[in-house]
């Protein structure tokens, strides 16, 4: 029985989900690597919300290609995590059913 448990548990961790997950993962740490999160936002801070959009193009436009490339995956991974977590909740079955 133990093996079926094993079966089982590996399957959820290379599923479709959980790999999408682990890119994300991976895309946040590359990220806060990559940049000095604190200081966009203390930079943003300074511009206010007035100013947001066109600090967040000027700062997209003026970084690094690995920068760009690593939000690109972050908002990939993200959105495709946002769609699965809509379909499964969309598609759920009630626990109970009520006969009438």
């Amino acid at each position: 029985m133990a093996s079926v448990g094993v079966i089982y548990a590996t399957r959820q961790l290379i599923s479709a989900t959980a790999l999408k997950l682990y890119v994300f993962a991976v895309a946040v740490y590359a990220l806060v690597q990559l940049t000095w999160v604190h200081k966009v936002f203390a930079n943003w801070a300074h511009v206010g919300l007035a100013g947001s959009w066109q600090f967040v193009t000027y700062a997209l436009l003026h970084t690094h290609l690995a920068v760009q490339v690593t939000l690109v995956v972050l908002a990939v991974a993200g959105l495709s995590l946002i769609a699965d977590a809509i379909r499964t909740l969309s598609h759920q079955r009630p626990l109970l059913y009520s006969r009438l």
